[in-house]
């Protein structure tokens, strides 16, 4: 009974992070060593994002009757790291790729992008997006170039103008002063 309780307890926890997740990967972590599992696991830390090791069948009932739920594909044979982003998907997926490059054992199953099943090749191409940090950044560094552009723009046809009547008035007063 006890045993039961905590397979619900786990499945309905689940079913909360999977919905406050902006992004899930799922990883097959077979023969990672202790060292590469707590790496791993640091690197989460440094993001908003979270890394489990769960059962694929208490996973697959954490997904059933969900938007996701085509993801339970995913959860067969090995076992499964689940990787939780909570703020960025496209971070998230970066984080996990740059992990491969180090260790070569860790393999991705496929993942959740908005809801719907991805798999591990869409999941590679996210990593390749750029994050909604850099895209907030492309974002504001056009909107001031536009506006300082236009500045410019207003700047330089005033300030020939000013110029023009500054001339102007210093030749008119040479004038006079030489009457």
């Amino acid at each position: 009974m006890i045993q039961h309780d905590v397979k619900e307890t786990f499945v309905t926890d689940m079913k909360s992070e999977l919905g406050k997740a902006s992004g899930v990967i799922f990883l097959d972590y077979t023969g990672l060593t202790v060292a590469e599992v707590e790496s791993l696991r640091k690197q989460t830390r440094a993001g908003d994002t979270k890394y489990r090791v769960v059962k694929n069948t208490l996973m697959k009932r954490a997904l059933a009757g969900t938007s996701a739920e085509g993801a339970a594909k995913f959860l067969g044979g090995t076992p499964t790291g689940v990787l939780l982003g909570y703020s960025d998907p496209v971070s998230t997926a970066k984080m996990v790729v740059e992990f491969l490059k180090t260790c070569q054992h860790l393999k991705i199953k496929g993942g959740i992008l908005e809801s719907k099943p991805i798999d591990a090749k869409t999941t590679e191409a996210l990593a390749k997006m750029a994050s909604k940090r850099e895209l907030m950044a492309q974002v504001i560094g056009m909107a001031l170039g536009t506006g300082r552009r236009i500045a410019a723009q207003l700047k330089g046809p005033s300030g020939r103008l000013l110029g023009a009547i500054d001339k102007l008035s210093k030749d008119g007063l040479s004038k006079t002063e030489q009457k």
